[in-house]
């Protein structure tokens, strides 16, 4: 159409109200329809397809491989982590097992020393009574307290 344009070739309606060109004298008929370019452009179309198709999958298989590779290193350095953690975990509770005796028998001296000094209010208690049932001046005369 648009060789037409530039051409000035000699155009009519027809009854379906689309343009008719007429080919100049000496022009070659041999011209392709618009279907005829769309089958051959289909035929290239799938040849090249099936090219870039092949060689896409070969891509991706080639990726494919790269991946699992490095999956299965991924797997071996998640499994030698999981065997640190098992390690440290073990580490660990001894660490707490025997900071809890220690917790335990600091508990039990506290306890000890907490009754020692309560003992030892309670006697001083039982002085100061003793010393105030006195009265004043005996304690005055004895010299004591």
């Amino acid at each position: 159409m648009l060789r037409a344009l530039r051409g000035r070739w000699q155009k009519t309606i027809g009854n379906d109200k689309r343009p008719r060109i007429r080919l100049p004298e000496g022009w070659s008929n041999d011209v392709q329809t618009t279907v005829e370019r769309r089958e051959r452009k289909a035929r290239n179309g799938t040849t090249f397809e099936r090219t870039v198709d092949q060689a896409l999958v070969t891509a991706l298989e080639s990726h494919i491989k790269t991946l699992q590779g490095e999956n299965e290193a991924l797997r071996e350095q998640f499994a030698a982590a999981e065997a640190r953690a098992g390690k440290q975990a073990t580490e660990f509770a001894a660490r707490d097992a025997e900071r809890l005796a220690m917790l335990t028998a600091e508990q039990a001296k506290t306890a000890q020393a907490i009754a020692a000094f309560s003992d030892l209010a309670q006697r001083l208690d039982a002085l100061a009574a003793e010393r105030d049932r006195r009265p004043w001046w005996r304690r005055l005369m004895t010299g004591t307290g």
